[in-house]
């Protein structure tokens, strides 16, 4: 068994940030260029951001890969609500234990900050049916929907983490 570890983001691992957007399967480019425009806020705010910068990114390896990531931040304006904007697992290998080494780091990160729940938002779309059935395994709940609000018949789903 390989083990997943994690750690903040560096700048050299954008291409691998890249590649994991685009092999996800379910983002589209203008999704990918957004995600990758997070990812390079975290990396503009050099040395001393990383973990307390607007958009905290981590990314997960295995063997020295870098096979994941994941990109959230505090929600502006709330006491201890954080959002995750992005996460990726490398499709080759998912069901590895990768996502859930990821949120494992989203919340370590987030309650040493003040955080206590984080939320996310992700399509209704069957394409997506695999990872909402990860969110509701790794103990998100789902709050909330609204039909049509990416497009007709896409409705957006909220889900809630608390800890």
């Amino acid at each position: 068994m390989h083990p997943i570890t994690t750690r903040l983001a560096a700048a050299h691992d954008r291409p691998a940030i890249e590649r994991l957007l685009r092999e996800a399967g379910n983002f589209n480019d203008e999704e990918c260029g957004v995600g990758l425009e997070i990812v390079d806020v975290y990396f503009s705010d050099g040395p001393t951001g990383g973990v307390n910068g607007d958009y905290p990114t981590v990314v997960a390896e295995r063997d020295g890969v870098v096979v994941g990531y994941a990109t959230f931040g505090r929600t502006p304006m709330t006491e201890s609500t954080w959002h995750l904007y992005f996460i990726a697992a490398d499709v080759r290998i998912r069901r590895a234990g990768i996502g859930r080494a990821l949120c494992s780091a989203i919340r370590d990160v987030a309650m040493v900050r003040g955080g206590r729940r984080l939320v996310l938002e992700t399509s209704g779309r069957e394409l997506y049916d695999a990872t909402r059935a990860f969110y509701d395994a790794t103990g998100f709940v789902e709050e909330g929907r609204i039909p049509d609000y990416y497009s007709p018949g896409d409705a957006v789903v909220y889900y809630v983490w608390r800890w």
